[in-house]
């Protein structure tokens, strides 16, 4: 079932001495300590996506914050039928770490070359505001290990104060030709203003 929201013809008129208490509550309705994802899902540039498996063997797919866990997918070059991936995980800027195993995924549609697993990490309820999450997947295959650190940045989950939404908003504009002009005119989820989920 699909249930399709737009905006009202009608602008709703809200007195003036209401109106100006709403700004401060929205604001404070979203929670500080509020998780973001700090990268873009490689897949999204599938071309990319897929020289990055060709070329170090194994690279995450895509993954999703949860209310109390990160959950995604990881795609492997089949280079022999023994073998192990693993998410190494830390919340503590990487003073420790945890290792979680992904668990295979069965895919018809990749075909004998590439192989799915997946993972799952619960967060923990707080992180210090000096402490960074970040995580890599780490692929062992014929006694050699090759890692996916997003191209040695790692993968990080910051606080979403933390995160520049205009800087991203007016970089992601210059790197798909994309003008400000074309993402505040057509507000309605054409492809122009999704270019930063569907490119």
């Amino acid at each position: 079932m699909v249930k399709i929201f737009s905006e009202f013809d009608d602008p709703i008129e809200i007195p003036s001495r209401i109106e100006q208490f709403l700004s401060p509550s929205l604001s404070l309705s979203e929670r500080k300590d509020k998780l973001t994802l700090d990268f873009d899902q490689p897949s999204a540039d599938y071309l990319k996506f897929r020289q990055r498996i060709e070329n170090d063997h194994v690279c995450l797919e895509h993954c999703m914050l949860k209310e109390k866990s990160i959950a995604g997918m990881v795609k492997v070059k089949n280079l022999s039928f023994e073998k192990s991936v693993k998410l190494r995980i830390t919340f503590d800027t990487w003073k420790s770490h945890t290792d979680i195993n992904c668990q295979y995924v069965k895919d018809t549609y990749t075909g004998s070359n590439r192989d799915t697993f997946s993972f799952e990490a619960s967060l923990p309820d707080q992180v210090p505001p000096h402490e960074h999450i970040e995580f890599a997947i780490c692929y062992e295959v014929n006694g050699v290990t090759f890692w996916d650190n997003n191209q040695g940045q790692n993968y990080r989950i910051i606080q979403s104060a933390l995160k520049k939404s205009s800087n991203n908003t007016s970089d992601s504009h210059q790197r798909y030709g994309v003008s400000d002009w074309d993402v505040h005119f057509d507000r309605f989820g054409s492809p122009r203003s999704s270019q930063g989920i569907f490119p």
